[in-house]
């Protein structure tokens, strides 16, 4: 199919009084022009950046009096609710969406001339990423023509080789103060993210343990969209039953079930026009899996009680500390859910696996954020001792325990932390938690012997001679009973 895409030319497509009132159709401007010399397409598709909630009076008058002149043809129009017209980030967010979304095997012309300079930009953008079959073109009018005759441009640009490799960046003039530190290791994973957050249709997929920053890097996604201005709701999945989590996500009628003393609207509708993050996805049941696809692929939810389904436009981003791949092969979470969750995926480390120096950067920054929250004068000070203690500490709550660590320390101290202070945890770690050389051999030959039939086989494993296990069994005083009758 060959479709022609353009913005009004809300200018130049009309014929004013001089209170600047519309009163016509201009048929010398852009569109027309277009339509009486050079249309040889199967649609056009009309863009206004209204959200549609009322009809455009602009973009009504133009697609009427283009239908009442061209009855064969097929002209649409679309809204994409663009809050910022000037925002290249979100107007070529909103117009590759719609074009990946109906236009995405068509041979797409794109008339450059009509809209803002951001739209124009916005056009090349999409051109030159390659990701779509598109051409530019724009119109010279008859008076600034040399022939007397309007001229149809065809812009050649050079495409990146590289899909969906140009973005542009606009830094606010004001200075944005991040509210959580990205460490190096952290760089190439918010990276990838600002990338993803520029492409408005994917849904994403955030790996990490409890407490690894699932929530900000969602937050993070968010903030760089063109969904910014747009609500940001977070749920945590585990905390719900089915009946709970459905009436949470897509909200109730009156009188629905026992309870239900009024309507109540659900996080997705909150969420419209913005992003939703749905934390612990892997633990809901295969009633809400079902569920959350159909959501998903159809863009529509049912509220609990309703008859009537609702059209949505919310970005969905998900988040597990398991592994779907496996749980999908045991046939616990369903395949063609993951395969929609995760058309991109983010995995973040856990804060044992970042290094003592970014360790030390983490604790630098909490202490004088928690500074600035328990308005104290001075940052709390650590003594090596102590310093060391927290940096030995494994932290299996990742950040999220380190934070609440140093917010603890700044309750019961008030200027140098002292050792009586600190949690026994970190003073005296139980085996799982330390990281000395005898502790890891003595949790690795445990691990052997679970899995061995008996001590020669462990041995085997192990790669030393039985003598050596047994003496290292009767050092670190491993009882074998609850291992082999």
């Amino acid at each position: 199919m060959k479709t022609l895409i353009s913005w009004i030319a809300t200018v130049h497509d009309y014929t004013r009084n001089p209170q600047n009132q519309i009163i016509g159709i201009n048929e010398d401007g852009p569109t027309y022009n277009f339509h009486n010399d050079f249309y040889s397409h199967d649609r056009h598709i009309i863009l206004s950046s209204k959200k549609g909630d009322t009809p455009d009076s602009y973009i009504e008058k133009i697609r009427t009096s283009l239908v009442q002149k061209y009855p064969d043809r097929t002209i649409d129009t679309r809204y994409l609710d663009i809050s910022d017209v000037i925002d290249i980030s979100q107007i070529k967010s909103k117009v590759e969406g719609l074009l990946l979304r109906e236009c995405k095997d068509d041979e797409i012309s794109i008339f450059f001339s009509p809209g803002t300079s951001a739209m124009q930009i916005s056009w090349y953008l999409i051109h030159e990423s390659g990701i779509l079959n598109t051409r530019l073109f724009q119109v010279r009018p008859k008076n600034h023509s040399k022939n007397g005759k309007a001229e149809l441009l065809n812009m050649h640009v050079l495409k990146s080789t590289i899909p969906g490799g140009s973005i542009i960046k606009e830094e606010s003039v004001v200075n944005y103060k991040e509210d959580y530190i990205i460490t190096d290791s952290l760089k190439p994973i918010y990276n990838r993210a600002e990338m993803i957050a520029k492409a408005d249709q994917v849904t994403t997929l955030i790996y990490g343990e409890s407490g690894s920053g699932k929530e900000h890097l969602a937050s993070y996604i968010h903030k760089n969209s063109a969904r910014n201005q747009k609500p940001f709701i977070t749920l945590n999945c585990s905390s719900f039953t089915d009946e709970l989590l459905e009436s949470r996500l897509f909200g109730y009628k009156k009188g629905s079930f026992t309870g239900a003393a009024e309507d109540r609207t659900g996080l997705f509708e909150e969420a419209e026009g913005g992003s939703i993050f749905l934390d612990e996805i892997g633990d809901i049941s295969p009633y809400m899996q079902q569920v959350l696809l159909r959501v998903i692929q159809e863009k529509k939810i049912l509220e609990v009680g309703n008859i009537k389904e609702k059209k949505i436009d919310v970005r969905i981003i998900a988040a597990t500390n398991k592994d779907l791949p496996i749980l999908c092969g045991e046939g616990t979470f369903r395949w063609d859910l993951f395969y929609r969750l995760a058309v991109t995926e983010l995995t973040l480390p856990p804060l044992r696996n970042r290094g003592m120096i970014e360790k030390k950067e983490l604790i630098d920054f909490f202490i004088e954020s928690k500074r600035k929250l328990f308005k104290r004068p001075k940052k709390l000070r650590l003594g090596k001792d102590i310093e060391q203690f927290i940096l030995n500490y494994p932290f299996p709550g990742n950040v999220r325990e380190m934070e609440n660590l140093i917010e603890n320390l700044y309750v019961f101290n008030n200027d140098i932390v002292l050792q009586e202070t600190l949690p026994a945890r970190l003073l005296n770690p139980t085996d799982e938690f330390k990281l000395d050389l005898k502790t890891a051999e003595k949790l690795h030959i445990i691990k052997v012997l679970k899995i061995a039939k008996n001590k020669q086989q462990a041995s085997k494993l192990l790669g030393c001679v039985i003598n050596t296990l047994e003496k290292k069994i009767k050092d670190y005083e491993i009882k074998t009973d609850a291992f082999w009758s």
